[in-house]
């Protein structure tokens, strides 16, 4: 199977794909589409032997050989990614670590060491293509109630400040959002004073929800959990500032978008899809399942961000796949299954 809308990718077809962070939520379905494009996989893990099952996943669902998984301790190390670059065409880093997440002194030059040393391992190693799986709070952060716009330049260098200013007092989400827009500077950066021939793009999604490849191995992590709280009554672990989403496959998708096609270089692909206030993924819950009696849940405010580069996007999905963004109905219906 190859890509309908890229009959000559940036990558020969065939050819192998490294993708960190393989057996999370996202990082799995990046695994999938890349997969599904007609491209081999080499899944990086910290312990193969823990996520064995992903693999026997992959090999009953594309057939033996087409995906691999080979294990990396230490994702920060200098020469982390030496060996599993070799004979690889592409670079999809999606990991990220969370160890001292809250912590700014140890969390952003983590994050910077872990993208640059991928980077750079893979431009020596002559591979062409590098995605980022950078983040929609790498561009802003919930503001409810004020109108504002995003585009492909925006950073969030309000988080940059006030990490600057606050340090870990800051709070752990904008240290996060200050990690990202630093691993996406230092790249830049790097790339330019280089001169390395390697295409780098991000990929900047807001809130991922849609269906979990293996929950009974994955759980529900990260923003798989929101329906998750909401079928548990746990109503207190959910933000109440709303949110834009995007379903996790449209996301994946995105990013094998961002590896293979030609005309994309130095791009940041905004997966700011539409507002996805709790209360409405609540209506949403109560018309598929009316016999869970599903509480009220009260938003703290409307969100107001538009993303001027939605449509440019969606356009690139519907050119490469044919079909549009899934909304947001069908979203959390996928991300419900199992949980009934």
């Amino acid at each position: 199977m190859t890509i309908p809308g890229i009959p000559s990718p940036a990558l020969p077809y065939n050819s192998t794909v490294v993708v960190t962070g393989c057996s999370g939520f996202i990082g799995s379905h990046v695994a999938d589409q890349t997969l599904s494009a007609g491209f081999k996989v080499r899944g990086v893990s910290r312990d193969a032997r823990k996520n064995q099952w992903l693999k026997d996943y992959f090999d009953a669902r594309h057939g033996a050989g087409k995906f691999e998984l080979v294990s990396v301790p230490d994702l920060a190390a200098d020469n982390a990614f030496v060996e599993v670059v070799k004979g690889a065409s592409g670079f999809i880093h999606v990991a990220h670590d969370m160890s001292g997440a809250g912590d700014p002194c140890i969390a952003i030059p983590q994050s910077v060491n872990m993208a640059l040393s991928a980077l750079k391992t893979a431009a020596a190693a002559g591979l062409t293509r590098f995605v980022y799986t950078s983040s929609s709070f790498a561009v802003t952060q919930p503001k409810p109630n004020v109108a504002f716009s995003v585009c492909e330049s925006t950073f969030n260098q309000e988080a940059v400040d006030a990490v600057a200013a606050k340090g870990a007092a800051a709070g752990g989400a904008t240290v996060y959002s200050a990690s990202k827009v630093a691993v996406e500077r230092a790249m830049s950066a790097w790339k330019t004073e280089s001169g390395a021939s390697i295409v780098v793009n991000c990929v900047n999604p807001n809130g991922n929800l849609g269906p979990v490849l293996q929950p009974q191995h994955q759980g529900y992590p990260t923003t798989a959990s929101w329906v998750k709280s909401l079928f548990a009554g746990e109503y207190e672990k959910l933000n109440r500032a709303p949110e834009h989403f995007i379903d996790v496959r449209d996301d994946a998708k995105l990013h094998v978008i961002a590896l293979a096609h030609p005309g994309l270089q130095g791009r940041r692909l905004l997966g700011l899809v539409a507002p996805a206030p709790i209360s409405r993924i609540v209506k949403i819950l109560r018309g598929e399942f009316p016999e869970r009696g599903f509480e009220d849940f009260e938003d703290d405010g409307v969100d107001r961000i538009t993303n001027l580069m939605r449509d440019e996007v969606e356009g690139l999905l519907r050119e490469a796949y044919g079909h549009e963004y899934t909304p947001l109905e069908e979203s959390v219906r996928a991300n419900a299954r199992g949980l009934e």
